[in-house]
C-alpha cells in the first residue's frame, strides 16, 4: 500500500488535504514540520506533500532526509495561486503542484507511476543502493495534529510575540 507523509502547519488544512489524499488509496500520516523528520527517520513514505504552509528554512531539512541513503521517496511541494511562486531555492522536491484537490491528485497519480518504475527492486539489482529499506507506515493516522491543537487550546495564550 502507498504511504505519503502529509507535512503542513494549519491543522484544519491539514486534515482537509489528508481526505482528499486517501482517495489515492494511500495511507495518510499528516504532521507539523517539526515532527516529519521524526517520522522520516522512522518509516519509509511513498510520497511527501509539502504544504505552502512549510516555510523554507523547515522544508530543507525534511526534503533532504527524504531523500538521504538511496531512499525511494519523493517530495511534491505544493504551491498556491495566491502566494504565487514559493520561495523553492535549494528545496529538493521531485514536482510541484497547486493545491487543488484535482490538479493533486493528478500530480499525485503522475508521481507514483514514476516511483514504479524506479522501484528499489530494481535499484538494488543495479547496486545503486545498499541501504537497509526502512518499514512502511502499517495504518492511517492523524499524528499529533489532536495533541497539537489541545496543546495549543491550553497554551496558546503564552506564545512569545
Amino acid at each position: 500500500m502507498v504511504t505519503i507523509l502529509s507535512v503542513g502547519e494549519d491543522f484544519d488544512l491539514l486534515k482537509t488535504r489528508a481526505q482528499v489524499l486517501r482517495k489515492t488509496g494511500a495511507n495518510v500520516l499528516c504532521s507539523s514540520a517539526a515532527s516529519a523528520l521524526k517520522f522520516i527517520a522512522e518509516w519509509e513514505f511513498d510520497l511527501i506533500v509539502l504544504c505552502h504552509s512549510v516555510c523554507r528554512r523547515d522544508a530543507l531539512p525534511i526534503t533532504e532526509s527524504a531523500h538521504a541513503r538511496g531512499s525511494k521517496t519523493l517530495v511534491l511541494l505544493l504551491v498556491s495561486e495566491a502566494a504565487g511562486e514559493q520561495q523553492d531555492a535549494g528545496i529538493d522536491y521531485d514536482a510541484k503542484t497547486f493545491v487543488e484537490p484535482d490538479c493533486l491528485i493528478r500530480s499525485i497519480s503522475e508521481l507514483l507511476n514514476r516511483q514504479t518504475r524506479y522501484s528499489p527492486a530494481k535499484m538494488f539489482a543495479d547496486g545503486q543502493s545498499k541501504s537497509s529499506p526502512r518499514r512502511k507506515r502499517p495504518e492511517s493516522c492523524p499524528s499529533d495534529i489532536a495533541a497539537r491543537r489541545a496543546l495549543l487550546i491550553r497554551f496558546g495564550h503564552l506564545r512569545a510575540s
